[in-house]
């Protein structure tokens, strides 16, 4: 117990210092919202930062964002390393600058798992695009798999509520099961690089049959057209049979009827995040389902955690409320809580820690 209380005093004791932090750097999280509403480029760019690297103030500041409503058309950038995704997603965005679109770009880069940083190179090939109407992010992995990092879905919506037409979501080099940009983006392109094994890996399909639209790169090399007649030969057995784009990032070959697709997607609202079910808030009903899956996440983590006795409390509209209880003492309760907390923001919830004791402790969640 007294290892407990002095765990959970530590702990505040870091949040109160990062939102303290968060206050000096001259905004309080109440102008820090409305700055974001109002497009302004630094409040944006500290809110984001808070994404990163505060979950706690993360999540009291989307609170304070709950009833605001965006329009950007949220567009997934996806596919392996070496592609040519970060060249792609810079000449896409100098095309959408010339047509009068504002664009965000979040782009992720793999973080070491020796020392935990990041190059953090896709600026290197976005940056030349960064000006005016254009805002640009680089973000780490931090050990996150799928392709995106924890906090991806909050700085998207951040972006989003920023003003932007289009938001750009650059991946981290991703395999054939790393689907999460699926759940969040509006438009799924799957860059196809040339001359990988054609065949075979437009066989195995994977994450090409969840693609919108399909993007072979390097259309000015001799590799791409057997890529593409292999794409064309295999995609009508798939859900969905989507049109498959050859373009050259250096000549600008294919460039202007790829931005012409998406954005006939974006001015008719298509979006097949939405029609997948897949909402960037979560109310309602729709709150235990989220948690169930962040559960389950946390069980293939942790397996420890299945000792844990869980009792679902009464909750207001728009929250759920889990009471958590350990027959094993303070500490499971600790990791199982941090980790909860830690990790929720990959599910669209935000958590807080309401009341505890030695043997139990109660966690509200809420949408992100």
């Amino acid at each position: 117990m007294e290892y407990w209380i002095l765990y959970t005093q530590y702990i505040a004791s870091v949040n109160r210092q990062k939102r303290e932090r968060a206050r000096t750097m001259g905004m309080s999280l109440e102008d820090l919202a409305q700055g974001v509403v109002a497009g302004e480029r630094p409040a944006l760019a500290r809110a984001l930062s808070l994404a990163e690297r505060d979950a706690s103030a993360a999540a009291a500041l989307m609170a304070k964002l709950a009833g605001e409503r965006g329009h950007a058309h949220i567009i997934g950038i996806t596919g392996p390393p070496g592609a040519g995704k970060s060249t792609l997603v810079g000449a896409l965005a100098r095309r959408l600058l010339e047509q009068g679109r504002s664009v965000a770009v979040l782009a992720v880069d793999p973080s070491s798992p020796v020392s935990g940083g990041a190059l953090l190179g896709d600026r290197f090939r976005i940056g030349e695009a960064a000006e005016g109407r254009c805002f640009t992010r680089s973000t780490a992995t931090r050990g996150s798999l799928g392709g995106l990092t924890s906090a991806a879905q909050q700085m998207v919506r951040l972006m989003d509520l920023a003003g932007f037409d289009l938001v750009m979501v650059e991946t981290v080099g991703t395999g054939q099961s790393e689907i999460d940009v699926a759940r969040l983006a509006d438009t799924l392109c799957v860059v196809f690089p040339p001359a990988l094994g054609d065949e075979l890996q437009a066989i195995k399909a994977g994450i090409l049959e969840l693609a919108d639209l399909l993007v072979v790169t390097k259309a000015d090399t001799p590799p791409a057209g057997p890529a593409v007649q292999s794409l064309r030969s295999v995609a009508p057995l798939w859900r969905t049979a989507p049109p498959i784009h050859p373009v050259s990032a250096v000549s600008g070959e294919g460039i202007g009827e790829l931005v012409a697709a998406m954005l006939q997607r974006a001015d008719s609202g298509l979006s097949s995040r939405q029609s997948a079910g897949h909402q960037p808030g979560i109310a309602g009903d729709g709150l235990e389902a989220a948690f169930e899956r962040l559960w389950a996440d946390l069980l293939r983590r942790f397996p420890a955690s299945a000792s844990l006795t869980r009792e679902v409390q009464p909750s207001p509209a728009g929250s759920f409320t889990l009471r958590l209880v350990s027959i094993e003492g303070a500490f499971q309760l600790g990791v199982a809580a941090g980790a909860l907390a830690l990790m929720a923001g990959s599910a669209g919830l935000a958590c807080r820690i309401e009341d505890q004791t030695d043997d139990r402790l109660t966690l509200i969640f809420t949408a992100a």
